[in-house]
């Protein structure tokens, strides 16, 4: 009997971590290296509170809006991103900013911006659970 019920809650366990993973579906607007950054700082995001990245997860759709754009000068470019993640009836809005050498490095020193642990990361990953 024990051990019927340590496999049911084996089992059990198994199917709410099945549950609690998220399959990142970025805008293609988005540049491949600002992606790649992205995926990393989500992913960070969602194991600090037990939740992980999975390809078969819950999808979790991030969508950019560039709201500001200003040529500084030469090759450099200031950007101010507003992305929006958005899973079931969860959504995060994340304000980021970035100059880099044209737009792409813009994008990517902006996304570097992006911290897990802040606190509109903490409140979008607990709406999340």
């Amino acid at each position: 009997m024990k051990k019927t019920l340590i496999i049911l809650c084996l089992l059990l366990v198994s199917a709410v971590m099945q549950a609690q993973s998220y399959k990142l579906e970025l805008s293609s607007e988005i540049p491949a290296a600002a992606g790649e950054v992205l995926q990393q700082r989500f992913a960070q995001m969602l194991q600090s509170e037990g939740l992980k990245l999975a390809d078969d997860g819950t999808p979790l759709t991030v969508t950019p809006k560039v709201v500001g754009r200003t040529e500084l000068g030469g090759s450099q470019v200031a950007l101010v991103i507003e992305l929006t993640a958005v899973s079931g009836e969860a959504q995060g809005t994340f304000n980021i900013k970035g100059v880099g050498e044209g737009d792409d490095d813009a994008w990517l020193r902006a996304v570097k911006q992006l911290l897990p642990r802040s606190q509109d990361a903490q409140k979008f990953v607990k709406m999340l659970k």
